[in-house]
């Protein structure tokens, strides 16, 4: 198959979207045709059909912004791919997410070729076009002489596939092999900027990437991925995303483990927590029956027993693990830090009127035990 035909399917040069489908409230539209925003060397786009939504005159400013592709999958009978999408300070997508949404995987894949292609360019590297991508619309095929048809899919453990079609409209699919396999890569569950700019300007920074002068002030508006995605995306709902997170996806999803350093400091808090409490109970052994007294009072006061504090202490222990089980790192974090600075501010009330107690009658009047009393 000629290069060139699989590069006119991507589509045209443009990539920015009309003002009015803004997607971020932190974005700047400029309103201006960019004649000039092709890179010299760029693909031949020939396909007037699938960037028709770019007419030069609105445009998005994608610095900062990114996008994460989340899972190809079937939904409601339609081969889709999920993604997110992401404001300014977003954080390697670990916040500002302005929604779940989904495209048809064809036309995801014509804007996710079309990006890689430019930020390799713009690096002053070769990319390799995947045959694949030629099938981003039902195409025919011939294999063994016979003719079939052939469109990208997902797969049912999240990844991409080619399907064998009997039938132009691609909708009555054959087990048989037509010899037609996927080479197209989306990295899916990692977060991307939705445009790159080329090294530093020097004598081998931008070897091979020729631009003009107006470059820099118009790339920011050129996001062939974001754009497309911006433009075609569909709401995700409630059981969309259900299905987004159900089974593992093509790569591992990596936002939803514990890394290696967090994993060190859930164990370090966690030792930190149980040794506070051994000093807690050590230290209120030696509290006096009159403070166990006032303290109990003040306990009935906002509706409390002493009898009811194990099983308090047993809800926060289990919300805790179950928030590491389920990778709630907010959620962790917020509960086993919490309940460190809860112990540490208790033990230190403690200790201080012991010191005050004890300064004050050398010693008497602490009964061992009383304030493990349960009433």
């Amino acid at each position: 198959m000629r290069i060139t035909t699989l590069l006119s399917t991507i589509g045209s040069t443009a990539a920015a979207v009309s003002g009015h489908k803004r997607i971020g409230s932190d974005r700047v539209f400029k309103e201006q045709h960019q004649n000039e925003r092709a890179l010299s060397g760029s693909w031949d786009y020939d396909d007037d059909t699938f960037w028709t939504w770019d007419d030069g005159t609105s445009e998005v400013d994608f610095t900062n912004l990114a996008i994460e592709p989340k899972k190809c999958m079937n939904y409601k009978g339609n081969h889709v791919i999920a993604f997110g999408l992401y404001a300014a300070g977003h954080n390697q997508c670990q916040k500002k997410q302005e929604g779940t949404y989904l495209m048809d995987v064809g036309d995801f894949s014509k804007a996710y070729v079309a990006q890689q292609y430019t930020n390799y360019y713009l690096m002053g590297n070769d990319f390799d076009v995947p045959e694949a991508i030629a099938y981003a619309e039902c195409t025919a095929v011939y294999y063994n002489d016979v003719q079939y048809y052939a469109k990208l899919g997902c797969s049912t453990q999240g990844g991409m596939k080619v399907y064998g079609y009997s039938d132009e409209y691609c909708t009555q699919e054959v087990n048989t092999n037509i010899g037609v396999y996927n080479d197209l890569k989306i990295a899916f569950n990692v977060c991307q900027d939705c445009i790159v700019y080329p090294a530093e300007n020097d004598d081998d920074a931008n070897a091979g990437v020729e631009v003009d002068d107006a470059f820099y002030s118009n790339h920011m508006y050129d996001s062939k991925l974001c754009g497309a995605a911006q433009y075609y995306k569909q709401d995700c709902g409630w059981g969309c995303k259900k299905e987004v997170k159900k089974g593992a996806s093509a790569e591992v999803y990596n936002k939803k483990q514990w890394g290696g350093f967090e994993k060190f400091c859930l164990f370090f808090w966690s030792f930190v927590a149980v040794a506070l409490v051994w000093v807690v109970l050590k230290q209120r052994r030696m509290m006096s029956r009159e403070d166990a007294i006032v303290e109990e009072a003040a306990m009935n006061g906002v509706g409390l027993k002493k009898r009811h504090v194990f099983p308090i202490a047993l809800g926060i222990i289990f919300l805790i693990l179950f928030a590491m089980f389920m990778v709630w790192k907010k959620m962790t974090w917020l509960l086993l830090i919490g309940t460190n600075m809860g112990l540490f501010a208790h033990f230190v009330y403690l200790r201080r009127k012991a010191k005050r107690a004890g300064g004050g009658n050398g010693g008497e009047g602490y009964i061992k035990d009383a304030g493990l009393e349960i009433s």
